[in-house]
């Protein structure tokens, strides 16, 4: 059972795993899908230039890779041949000397010794002292060789001719070698190489100096050519070198690198970075000597040549970068730019513009018979709409109207019910009043048949109702107006706006009750925007009453009957914009509060 489970378990993951992979695919499609037309056409050239980009790199890499290879190939055989060769010489040398150990004279003037007279004494060593030079005249790397006869108790050598023992420097120097342990025939200590044999218990001793300076010259015409470059003869303590060109810090490299290996691994050949530089290190034994040979060179130096195919490299970068520029801006200017007019147009026809044409784009392709087809659509549209706007404004301005007409009625009635109340009360004086307010109140709004006034008239007639109404109410309601700002006075309004705000303060907010109250009328204008805010304390608006009626300013153009707010912010939408209108909410006052906000378009 937990079997299943676990497989179960691991299908889920994979699948989930899938699933993801999928989402991913899928945004990463839809994120292409939303790039424009010429920028998808750049994306195929670029992802159709990097192969050749990325296979002329590899072309470069490869050339540079197998030059590599080729020239440490070389250079190793170099090193090999010439170690071959050293090898093979100082082999040589070595087959003398044991020749040499064995020679008839030498072992002849040591049993014999001081038996012999002058004259064979003379005859021995100077055939002796012409072999010792013929050995020497046989190989360049030999600087000395010499031999030494117990009996005699001197030193016979190319380079001292025959000495005796005492006070006798060279002797000195190879008893000083022969006498170490464990004994061994080749020395190299104190800027000297020696091959020490002897024989007969130290009775005959034949030694070779080998030339170091000779050495030198042949390592360096292994590096010569080369600027950071250097070889090197070394032991394997590193205790004795020979060295040409040769830097500390490379040389401290091989030396860290060889204590490091196995006796009996050999480094032949490998790269190496020292001090921000690479470099290219052989090796090979010198089986003869005991000794090892290092060169190495400056990698920059070998890939040299190579810079002029990295120039190219550089240059055709370039050049494919020119390349994806001038296509990008060909296909910018001859796709992008045409596509991208079409489109601005568009937007600029949905925001109702109707003033706008191509017929000025000189275009005589598949672009031209665009425009010229989207230049006939506005053409069409724009008599289309010219045919259908008279019959518009007629409706809108017959609504307009009827809306405006359906206000002196709701106010006659009122106000004659008011001075009705009055006069019931005996009050002349204010009946007197109220009837010449009246009728300064019936004068403005039917000497004119212009649908618009000054805003300060408007606003004048709305403070010279709130006058009525508080001899209505006995001056139990306060109304608190504020100064009109300048640039407000003269600005053009619909006829009758402000007033019915004033009205519904008054008959919503304190007909039923007798209650002292409050009406605030506040004006700001500023950045084109007029703003009229009316607000009273009054209790009779509930939350739910306050909703209804912004529901239905929401709505007010589908009203049947529009009376009141609703009137107001139907003809101000009609005149002013879907974003203008009136606006309810609760006062700060309790009561309720009624704004009519109006953007004047420049």
């Amino acid at each position: 059972m937990s079997k299943r489970l676990k497989a179960f378990q691991q299908i889920s993951k994979k699948a989930g795993m899938i699933s993801t992979e999928r989402s991913r695919t899928l945004k990463k499609l839809k994120m292409l899908s939303r790039l424009h037309v010429y920028q998808r056409v750049i994306i195929v050239f670029m992802v159709m230039m990097i192969p050749v980009y990325l296979i002329n790199l590899w072309m470069n890499m490869s050339g540079l890779s197998l030059m590599k290879q080729g020239f440490a190939n070389s250079s190793l055989t170099n090193v090999t041949f010439y170690s071959s060769q050293l090898d093979d010489q100082i082999a040589f040398v070595r087959k003398q000397q044991l020749h040499l150990l064995n020679d008839s004279d030498l072992e002849k003037l040591n049993f014999l010794g001081e038996q012999l007279n002058e004259f064979e004494d003379f005859q021995l060593v100077n055939r002796i002292e012409e072999r010792l030079l013929t050995i020497q005249d046989s190989s360049d790397f030999l600087v000395n060789v010499g031999a030494y006869v117990k009996t005699l108790g001197r030193t016979i050598s190319t380079q001292n001719g025959v000495m005796k023992v005492a006070k006798n420097s060279e002797f000195s120097t190879i008893s000083s070698f022969s006498t170490k342990q464990p004994a061994q025939p080749f020395y190299f200590e104190d800027e000297k190489m020696l091959f020490i044999e002897s024989r007969n218990n130290g009775n005959i001793i034949v030694y070779m100096e080998l030339s170091i300076p000779k050495l030198k010259e042949t390592l360096l015409k292994l590096v010569e050519h080369s600027q950071d470059s250097g070889a090197l003869l070394a032991d394997e303590e590193f205790d004795d070198v020979i060295s040409v060109k040769a830097k500390d810090p490379v040389m401290g490299y091989i030396k860290a690198t060889k204590a490091l290996n196995e006796p009996e691994q050999t480094m032949d050949f490998t790269m190496v970075k020292v001090e921000s530089q690479n470099y290219m290190i052989t090796s090979t034994d010198i089986r003869v000597l005991g000794l090892t040979l290092y060169t190495y060179m400056n990698e920059s130096e070998v890939i040299k040549p190579l810079k002029k195919f990295n120039f190219w490299l550089i240059l055709f970068s370039f050049v494919s970068i020119a390349i994806v520029i001038m296509f990008s801006f060909s296909v910018n200017l001859m796709i992008h730019k045409p596509i991208n007019k079409l489109i601005q147009a568009f937007k600029r026809l949905e925001t109702d513009n109707l003033i706008v044409s191509l017929r000025n784009q000189q275009h005589d392709n598949e672009f031209g018979y665009l425009y010229r087809n989207f230049d006939q659509m506005v053409d069409k549209l724009r008599q289309s709409i010219n045919e259908n706007y008279e019959q518009k404004i007629a409706l809108q301005q017959s609504e307009l109207k009827q809306l405006q007409s359906q206000i002196n009625p709701h106010f006659l009635y009122n106000s004659f019910f008011n001075l009705y109340m009055i006069c019931r009360s005996g009050d002349m004086e204010s009946s007197a009043t109220l009837a010449q307010k009246l009728g300064g109140y019936y004068q403005f709004i039917t000497r004119s048949g212009k649908d618009s006034v000054p805003f300060v008239e408007e606003y004048q007639h709305a403070l010279d109702y709130c006058e009525i109404q508080s001899i209505r109410f006995s001056n139990r309601i306060i109304v608190e107006a504020t100064e009109l700002p300048e640039a407000a006075k003269s600005i053009e309004v619909p006829r009758l706006i402000v007033q019915p705000l004033v009205e519904n303060a008054f008959e919503h907010a304190f007909e039923n009750g007798m209650r002292r109250g409050n009406v605030r009328m506040e004006t700001t204008f500023q950045d084109n925007h007029l703003s009229i805010v009316v607000e009273d304390d009054g209790n009779a608006i509930t939350d739910e009453s306050l909703f209804e009626l912004r529901k239905k300013l929401n709505i007010a153009s589908s009203i049947p009957e529009k009376t009141g707010l609703i009137n107001v912010g139907r003809r101000i939408q009609l005149q002013f914009g879907e974003r203008s209108g009136v606006f309810v909410s609760r006062s700060t006052l309790g009561g309720l509060k009624a704004e009519i906000s109006i953007y004047f378009d420049i």
